[in-house]
């Protein structure tokens, strides 16, 4: 039988040095990943018979406690470890596909990974979609051959495992009800239809001079790249506003030493801005290198709070809830402060914006856009990981997401478009969670919670508990029923109609 205790240990030690070879990999200190070798070390760690072992240990808890609880973050860890072992000749199949293949655009040639960035960024409609469809040719022909035998594989292991299918398989280890999200979003999709329809499209037909059911996804890419908003999102100002925001609610990062920002620029370094886990909570790494622009500004937010809630969790707190859990909690924290950019008197404060109502119709329409297409994609991957056959599901890709966005959907994007482990509809309750915990704020602390250490003390009480307790828990601890969608729902159609 295993041995709990050892496995813990090993598990925190599997998770601090593949983080930690991550962390020099995309901060550009350490030209080749080297993750294989981790995994080969832990390889004890993820096996088949480490998940049937928690899982029978789990069985025998029945009134869902605190040794029930940490049993499944454990066994989700195996889980998702076990399936990532399985298919890394898949993944490492596709990323070189990523890493090396280059299309040919009139006498250009783009490497593919930096064809997304040109096609977002390209003005002239004619050479962005040529960009577009140049790489779509390569995920046709050569991504997708990969990726399909991949994702039969995770199928089979969850079979494997005992389970009817890969849904079931996660719905034990995250504890989501899929269905119930998926009802919930498919309800807000409903609300927003013709608020969606005539704010979108006319972002498209200013923009782009096209019509929402006539245009594709890199004219809606382009849009959302939202180039003229640049020069108010300077380089330059972004770590004063950073650290001007964590200082309105108590935080001193220089006081803190176990978390340190990595500001050197380097040649290799990854441009958006990521936290690294290199030891919970004692070493924990906002990795940063501003570009400019409004996306800086969003992503670093983002990062700060994942950065602040790993980073104050109780030392004391066993790794399950140091490192494992429900990912949908850290995220909520991550858009409680990434969404300050669409706080009014945040952006009055800190960000010169000449035309703010302007920004921030774009800001919304932008959030609305990601709402709905994350309750396609949910919709979309329930179909998928229901199926009996991956090739057959290309359609009801397409359907599923021109059905929630209107836009044209290449068909081929029906597998690079999926998420594993279900983390769409962990964003998705990331999404609706964030905008009650921030109505709760302002109902404690005011419009301005931002300015108050109170506020401050209050996310430090929950980001205590690192992720013990999952989004639905969490939003039960501070006076909701559950998770909701209609504040979120309510904040969005309030200022767009």
């Amino acid at each position: 039988m295993i041995d709990l205790e050892s496995f813990r240990i090993d598990v925190e030690k599997f998770n601090s040095e593949t983080n930690l070879e991550y962390y020099l990999n995309w901060s550009g200190q350490k030209d080749e990943l080297k993750i294989s070798k981790i995994y080969d070390k832990y390889s004890h760690l993820l096996d088949m018979k480490n998940v049937r072992e928690i899982k029978q240990l789990r069985s025998k808890e029945k009134d869902g406690g605190e040794t029930e609880r940490r049993l499944r973050s454990l066994q989700a860890f195996v889980i998702e470890g076990l399936l990532g072992q399985n298919v890394k000749e898949y993944t490492d199949k596709a990323e070189t596909v990523t890493a090396k293949q280059k299309i040919k655009v009139d006498s250009e040639v783009i490497p593919y990974r930096l064809a997304e960035v040109r096609y977002h960024n390209e003005d002239d409609r004619e050479k962005r979609a040529k960009i577009f469809h140049a790489r779509d040719r390569i995920i046709e022909e050569e991504l997708n051959p990969i990726l399909e035998e991949r994702m039969e594989k995770l199928h089979g292991i969850a079979r494997e495992l005992g389970y009817d299918n890969y849904i079931e398989l996660f719905r034990d280890a995250k504890n989501i009800d899929f269905e119930n999200l998926d009802n919930a979003m498919t309800y807000f999709n409903e609300r927003t239809e013709s608020l969606y329809l005539d704010r979108m499209g006319e972002q498209l037909r200013k923009k782009v001079g096209v019509a929402l059911n006539e245009a594709e996804k890199h004219d809606v890419a382009y849009i959302l790249r939202a180039k003229e908003f640049d020069s108010y999102f300077t380089k330059d100002k972004v770590l004063t506003v950073l650290k001007r925001t964590l200082d309105g609610i108590g935080f001193d990062i220089a006081k803190h030493k176990n978390i340190s920002i990595d500001l050197e620029e380097r040649p290799r370094k990854n441009p958006r801005a990521f936290t690294a886990l290199v030891k919970v909570p004692s070493d924990v790494r906002l990795v940063v290198m501003p570009k400019g622009g409004q996306d800086d500004y969003t992503s670093i937010l983002h990062e700060a709070g994942h950065t602040l809630h790993f980073a104050l969790v109780d030392p004391t707190l066993p790794i399950e809830y140091k490192w494992l859990g429900d990912l949908s909690v850290s995220e909520t924290y991550a858009f409680l402060f990434e969404y300050l950019t669409l706080n009014r008197i945040w952006l009055d404060e800190n960000i010169s914006v000449k035309d703010l109502d302007k920004y921030l119709d774009f800001a919304y329409i932008y959030k609305l856009y990601y709402l709905r297409r994350y309750a396609g994609k949910l919709k979309y991957e329930l179909l998928l990981h229901k199926s009996k056959g991956i090739k057959d599901m290309s359609e009801k890709y397409m359907k599923e997401l021109e059905h929630s966005l209107t836009f044209k959907h290449p068909k081929s994007h029906y597998l690079t478009d999926t998420d594993d482990g279900f983390y769409s509809a962990q964003y998705l309750r990331a999404w609706i969670f964030e905008a009650q915990l921030r109505s709760k704020m302002a109902e404690k602390f005011g419009d301005k919670w931002f300015r108050n250490p109170q506020a401050g003390d209050f996310l430090a009480e929950l980001w205590s508990s690192g992720q013990k307790y999952d989004a639905v828990e969490l939003a039960q601890r501070i006076g909701f029923k559950g998770i909701d969608v209609k504040p979120v729902l309510v904040e969005i159609t309030e200022h767009l109609a």
